[in-house]
């Protein structure tokens, strides 16, 4: 269910469920076994520290966050395949098969989704490739009840339903990625894609008034930071002092300042931190 979800959001929520991502996914078997799935996106293999620095050291505007150079080696479809060969039951194509169907027949949008699409026009309008998608007509945005219609990205998914993450990382589609990339200034290359691995680490866990707490260990912070704002008001009579009141609001408030601020100073990559988890 996890996998064929995670599919459609990939047609359904363009901004944030798609396979040019990553993701983490934290799971608890009906046996009780657990486990978490790190696919996020990793940097290419051509990185530096200074590629997004400027000749006198300063950071240039924009560099991280829009463009090819801001891309990271996308995990999301080999997080979604290691979940289903681990955990799973029933065949790829089955669970993609609606996903399929979504951006080839296209589905109606919502405000939600307009609003979106939206926000995104005048960028979209600088790319010829998203405006043709993301556009109406490639020229204006769509209104509530028009149909958003992904050709593209239901070959894409096609390739994958029927080949695997080989289609993906492997195949034309990373082959494709790679070409866009090099004609504008990016430097992923094909040796990023078929390097790609998932981890499998294990969870965070705490109990917080009887219950037991599964979370996201690092890279992620969340469920480092949800347990240690949970330890701190174990210690305080919240259901005594109300839901709402102002020293309820305090104490929760002054455990998550010092738990963020933590995030903040210890916590990163374990690839490159030592994270003091306990």
């Amino acid at each position: 269910a996890a996998v064929a979800v995670g599919y459609a959001l990939a047609v359904v929520y363009p901004s944030a469920g798609n396979i040019g991502g990553g993701g983490f996914m934290t799971i608890r078997l009906n046996d009780g076994r657990t486990s978490f799935l790190d696919f996020r996106e990793r940097a290419p293999l051509a990185s530096t520290k200074t590629m997004y620095l400027d000749a006198e050291g300063n950071v240039v505007a924009g560099l991280s966050t829009a463009g090819y150079l801001a891309v990271g080696v996308p995990g999301s479809v080999m997080g979604l395949e290691t979940a289903l060969t681990r955990f799973g039951t029933m065949p790829r194509a089955a669970l993609m098969a609606p996903a399929i169907k979504l951006a080839r027949e296209g589905f109606v949008l919502e405000d939600g989704d307009v609003a979106t699409l939206t926000g995104g026009a005048k960028k979209f309008r600088k790319d010829p490739a998203a405006a043709a998608i993301f556009l109406k007509d490639g020229k204006s945005p769509f209104a509530e009840g028009d149909r958003l219609v992904q050709a593209d990205l239901a070959d894409s998914l096609l390739l994958i339903s029927k080949d695997g993450p080989d289609a993906f990382y492997k195949g034309s589609i990373s082959d494709k990625i790679v070409k866009a990339s090099a004609d504008r200034k990016g430097i992923l290359a094909k040796a990023d894609f078929e390097q790609y691995r998932v981890r499998e680490l294990s969870p965070v866990k705490c109990s917080y008034r009887g219950y037991e707490v599964i979370s996201s260990p690092p890279p992620s912070s969340g469920g480092v930071i949800l347990c240690e704002i949970l330890n701190v008001l174990e210690g305080y009579p919240l259901s005594h002092l109300g839901a709402g009141s102002a020293e309820t609001v305090h104490y929760m408030v002054e455990a998550m300042r010092h738990a963020y601020a933590d995030r903040n100073a210890a916590l990163g990559d374990p690839d490159f931190v030592k994270n003091p988890v306990e």
